[in-house]
C-alpha cells in the first residue's frame, strides 16, 4: 500500500499532466465544444477570487480549490474522445519532459502567476470603481 505522501504526490503529478492535456485538447479541432467550455470554466474558477467556500475560512477555504479543480480536470479529461486524448497526452508528455523538470517549483510558479492575475484583476476593479 502506498504511503499518504506517495498518494498525494501521484495525484499532483496526474493533475499536472491532465491540466496540460486539457490545454492541448482545447486547441484540437475534434474536441467537443462543451468540453472546451468546461475547461475554460475550470480555469476561470481557479483564478477567480470567488470560491464556493470563502478562502477566509481556515483550511476549508483552500480545500475547495484543491478538490474541485483537480476533480473537474479529471472529469473533463476522461470525457475527451480517445484520439484527442491520445494526441494531447503525447504533446503533454513532451511539454512536461522539456519544460517541467521540478514539479513543485512549477506548482509554485503557477501559484505565483495566479496570485499576480488575481492582484491585477483586483487592481483593475479598484481602478474602475474609484479611478
Amino acid at each position: 500500500m502506498a504511503s499518504k505522501g506517495g498518494f498525494l504526490r501521484n495525484r499532483f503529478l496526474r493533475f499536472r499532466r491532465e491540466a496540460v492535456v486539457l490545454f492541448y485538447a482545447f486547441r484540437h479541432p475534434l474536441t467537443p465544444t462543451h468540453l472546451k467550455v468546461a475547461s475554460v470554466l475550470l480555469a476561470l474558477y481557479l483564478i477567480s477570487p470567488f470560491d464556493l467556500i470563502p478562502i477566509m475560512i481556515p483550511f476549508f477555504g483552500l480545500l475547495d480549490d484543491l478538490i474541485i479543480v483537480p476533480l473537474g480536470v479529471s472529469m473533463v479529461a476522461k470525457r475527451l474522445p480517445p484520439e484527442v486524448y491520445q494526441q494531447a497526452d503525447q504533446q503533454a508528455g513532451r511539454f512536461i519532459g522539456r519544460y517541467i523538470k521540478r514539479p513543485l517549483l512549477f506548482a509554485l510558479v503557477v501559484l505565483l502567476a495566479l496570485l499576480l492575475i488575481w492582484a491585477g484583476l483586483l487592481w483593475l476593479f479598484w481602478w474602475l470603481i474609484w479611478g
